[in-house]
């Protein structure tokens, strides 16, 4: 036991309470006299006490919780406010190393009181003095120091209450234990009180049967995001949402978690270790309590710690002795708090997540390295996580273990790991003894972190010193990563053509004296779609020519690609049904990058639709295996989708999430995708001002680089935007450079989606002739046949530029077209424009049907320009239009089923897993719709839905 005086502040105490002191009187709002974060309601309870105290009423209270959670600080808080008041305090602290010395808790709450022992009778004080050993003979008997402390007790609270605070009560010494226990069940009416504190995971000598327990829970997350940001306020994003994880509520954690780490650390400019150092005082949390275990459970524990995802059937198989062992094992870690194991997960779960830090910790380094070989022999399925174990098992040049990450990298590639696959190659590299596999293994790292997103780490390895041992296979790696680094990052494509083209006819010709093919046709496939891409972005002919020159060596595959995004008009008539062929004929496990690859290709026949839930899938596949890029790619694509089928919120919250991700790799060409994309929602909605914001920041990278497919994006989402506000002569002037009238220019693949555009903004300004010669081409390359919605499209503009004896049997056929209505905006222009012509012809009920048709796809797009041209159609059909109520009250079809699932008491995450959506992307939309329905809250949701007739 220590002494701390009972009028003083108690000095340096155990290692559980003295960071907890330090946060003791924070007090946030500026309050005079501090105040506990988080713990209002404990406070309020222990005054309730310190007013029962005074009046004699006080039953005795035992605070119990983890170590660090904030029981000193709660005590210390009493201290205070009870001497406020004129509360006599006496206080004893547990010390671990004073356990077995009797007594020793008694004389902390009595050394210092000698003065008062003369109230009492000579031989009271005789008792007392023996027993804190300060005249020589044997200790009283325990039942006459019980007594006689009980009888000071009653002598002290004759003059003011006493209070008897005991902290880390653990640690109190049995014969102490014994006497508090006999002085708490006789206190009666006397204005005397007992408050103790003990942690949740040890035992005690004090009896509890006669004490209140009150938990003291750990910090809910607003009040430990307050105390951390009061402490730290510059913390970078993701490091303090890492240490609010691990700290889970703990304000010790809090406070010394952070205090371990660099200014960098702090800041994110270097990233967090994987084992956050826990100091002297978080580890002696911990230390006793493992350093108990026997062998078996402290090796389990390590295993547990290092694989905490996995259930117990993994751990169990990496413990020597297996299940029988394990279970055996797990008996005294459960015993002691330290983890539980989930019934319906399987999983061992350490009741703390510092508990995994200090078992690794403590561990020691050959320990560690054991602990990771177990587990990387059983996660041979699991090359994700295997990577991991074998990179921290390995130490020095060891060819095996190169060859075994090497293996491990390329399996978690085809499964979407490109940020693992980046780790183990440049550790398998520099594991490697022959500068050549060196060289092979950081051209493949390189091309890993390309397709993580982590531009800058490809580069690094780039500039390696190995490459004058690069065989043709490594060159062509090696030159596809740096390509998109150029492509991406730098938009100079054309430099990366040249480079992809020197590689590509390097590996054509090593290919064809290699013995093996296989390898050379993988990079074939990667040089050209990469190619491909470079020439699409350029949009010269001349850069697609050279792609020509040499598509005879391509695939299939690359073929696909090749005539998709080249030259769709002309060329893409077959593409869908050899997609179509070439997706069947996928093997089970195929490579996301693949998935979306393939997805591009459907995207321009239309064809998207099919290939949705493999495109999400791998969308999730690449976020949870860090391939940021490919998921920022994935993501794009189904927000286009989104956006051609009318789900414009959905589109619109998945381009800004995958825009910041974007931006954040330094991907500035996959940027302006997601920029010129939204910009097309933008023009739409009748944002003009937004519109031109969003382009403007496209043509800062695409002109410089003259990008063509850039500007040819701007201008048709500026053409949108034109027609959207009724200037048709600028949307004309837009539309022609896309595509000029009569024609439809090669290597423009998005001119087939202008035809709508380009012959509404000529009838309009009345360039009949011109409108009619470029239908007349559109059936000339028949691009009614590449997909339905170029028929969609191809037919809405015959009608519109046809004369008034075949315009009406032409809109008709055009809305009778197969699946016509799942093109949402460019089905309820149709019909806008169809309404207009029936209006004039006086055909008012027809016109009417037609009219309000269009009215309520536009109204549920928030297409604002179109919607307000409708109802004006529609008023002058003679129809009213309560559009004030319909803009309250109108949820998306997407807005409603996220309503009705989170009403149901679903998570965001839940509901994303559900939709196939991110979790953000759920934010978004219930972000929009709370307004909506009048409701601030999800657990209101559930009546403004009942309200609505859309739940019972």
């Amino acid at each position: 036991m220590k002494y701390n005086s009972s009028l003083s502040r108690p000095g340096a105490g155990g290692a559980a309470h003295a960071g907890s002191r330090s946060w003791a009187r924070l007090a946030p709002g500026g309050s005079d006299h501090g105040e506990l974060l988080g713990r209002s309601s404990e406070l309020a309870m222990l005054d309730t006490m310190i007013d029962k105290v005074r009046r004699g009423q006080a039953p005795p209270v035992l605070l119990r919780g983890a170590a660090g959670v904030g029981k000193t600080a709660l005590l210390e808080a009493v201290l205070t406010r009870a001497e406020a008041v004129g509360v006599h305090v006496l206080r004893a602290t547990g010390v671990e190393s004073e356990v077995k010395l009797p007594l020793s808790g008694l004389h902390q709450l009595l050394n210092g009181l000698r003065d008062i022992f003369q109230r009492l009778a000579p031989e009271q004080q005789d008792v007392l003095d023996r027993a804190l050993g300060l005249p020589q003979g044997a200790a009283p008997d325990r039942f006459v120091i019980s007594a006689t402390v009980l009888a000071l007790l009653h002598a002290m609270a004759a003059d003011r209450p006493v209070l008897l605070i005991v902290d880390d009560a653990q640690w109190i010494d049995q014969a102490s234990a014994q006497v508090l226990g006999f002085v708490v069940r006789r206190l009666g009416p006397e204005p005397v009180g007992f408050l103790g504190a003990v942690r949740t995971e040890w035992k005690s000598f004090l009896d509890r049967s006669s004490l209140l327990e009150c938990p003291v829970e750990p910090l809910e997350a607003r009040s430990a995001a307050e105390l951390l940001d009061s402490r730290f306020p510059a913390l970078a994003p993701g490091v303090r949402q890492r240490l609010l994880h691990e700290a889970a509520g703990n304000p010790l954690a809090l406070l010394e978690l952070p205090a371990l780490l660099s200014s960098d650390q702090l800041s994110g400019r270097t990233e967090l270790p994987r084992w956050l150092s826990l100091g002297d005082r978080l580890e002696s949390l911990y230390a006793t309590r493992v350093g108990n275990m026997p062998e078996a459970t402290r090796e389990l524990l390590l295993l547990a710690a290092f694989e905490s995802a996995s259930s117990v059937r993994t751990i169990w198989s990496a413990l020597p002795g297996g299940c029988i062992a394990a279970d055996s094992a797990v008996i005294p870690a459960e015993r002691a708090a330290l983890v539980r194991v989930e019934a319906e997960s399987g999983r061992l779960v350490f009741r703390h997540p510092l508990v995994r830090s200090a078992i690794v910790q403590l561990a020691t380094p050959d320990r560690r390295r054991s602990a990771h070989r177990a587990l990387a022999e059983v996660l041979d399925h699991e090359p994700e996580r295997q990577i991991g174990h074998l990179i921290a098992a390995s130490l020095g040049p060891d060819e095996a273990a190169a060859r075994i990450l090497e293996s491990a990298a390329h399996r978690a590639l085809r499964r979407g790991g490109a940020t693992a696959a980046f780790s183990a190659l440049r550790h398998a590299s520099s594991l490697s003894p022959k500068a050549e596999d060196r060289s092979r293994r950081l051209a493949q790292a390189a091309f890993a972190a390309s397709h993580a997103g982590n531009l800058e780490a490809a580069a690094e390895v780039l500039d390696s010193e190995y490459w004058d041992q690069a065989s043709p296979e490594d060159a062509a790696r090696a030159a596809s990563a740096s390509a998109l680094r150029l492509i991406h990052r730098d938009g100079d494509v054309r430099a990366a053509h040249r480079l992809l083209i020197r590689a590509l006819d390097n590996i054509i010709a090593w290919g064809d004296t290699a013995a093996s093919r296989p390898s050379a046709d993988e990079l074939v496939d990667e040089l050209f779609y990469l190619l491909i891409e470079a020439s699409f972005y350029d949009g010269g002919p001349d850069l697609w020519a050279q792609v020509a020159d040499r598509i005879g060596h391509a695939s299939e595959f690359a073929k696909l690609s090749f005539d998709a995004l080249g030259d769709p008009v002309n060329a893409g008539h077959t593409v869908g049904p050899r997609l179509r062929r070439a997706f069947a004929n996928l093997p089970d496990e195929t490579d996301p990058r693949r998935i979306t690859q393939m997805a591009w290709i459907a995207l321009y026949c239309d064809d998207l639709h099919r290939y949705r839930e493999p495109a999400a899938r791998a969308a999730e596949l690449a976020r949870t295996g860090g391939a940021f890029a490919s998921w920022s790619t994935a993501v794009l694509l189904l927000a286009i989708e989104a956006y051609y089928l009318g789900q414009w919120d959905e589109a619109e919250a998945m381009l800004r999430e995958g825009l910041q991700v974007a931006e954040e790799f330094e991907y500035r060409l996959l940027g302006c995708r997601m920029r010129f994309q939204l910009a097309f929602i933008e023009a739409g909605r009748g944002r003009a001002e937004a519109v031109k914001t969003l382009t403007d920041q496209v043509l800062a990278v695409a002109v410089p680089q003259g990008l063509r497919a850039g500007q040819t994006a701007v201008r048709q989402s500026r053409a949108l935007s034109a027609l959207g506000r009724g200037d048709y002569e600028a949307a004309y002037a837009q539309c022609v450079q896309v595509s000029p009238p009569g024609t439809f220019p090669a290597h423009v693949p998005c001119a087939m989606w202008s035809v709508l555009d380009l012959v509404e903004a000529a009838m309009m300004t009345g360039r009949v002739e011109e409108a009619r010669a470029h239908v007349a081409a559109a059936k000339r390359v028949d691009l009614a046949a590449l997909s339905l919605r170029t028929a969609l499209l191809v037919a809405g503009a015959g009608a519109l530029a046809a004369t008034d004896d075949e315009a009406g049997q032409l809109f008709e056929e055009a809305l009778a077209l197969p699946d016509a209505e799942r093109w949402a905006f460019d089905h309820a222009r149709i019909r806008l424009a169809y309404g207009r012509w029936l209006r004039g012809r006086q055909e008012i009920a027809s016109a009417r049907e037609h009219l309000y048709g269009a009215l309520e796809v536009l109204e549920r797009l928030g297409a604002q320009p179109w919607v307000e041209r409708a109802r004006d159609e529609y008023r002058a059909a003679g129809a009213p239009v309560d559009s004030e109520r319909e803009e309250r009250t109108a949820l998306t079809p997407q807005e409603l089923q996220i309503a009705k699932l989170a009403a149901t008491g679903l998570s965001n995450k839940e509901i994303a897993a559900e939709l196939f959506l991110s979790h953000r992307t759920v934010s978004t939309h219930l972000y929009n719709l709370f307004p909506k329905l009048g409701v601030t809250s999800r657990a209101r949701l559930r009546d403004a839905l009942r309200v609505l007739g859309q739940i019972e």
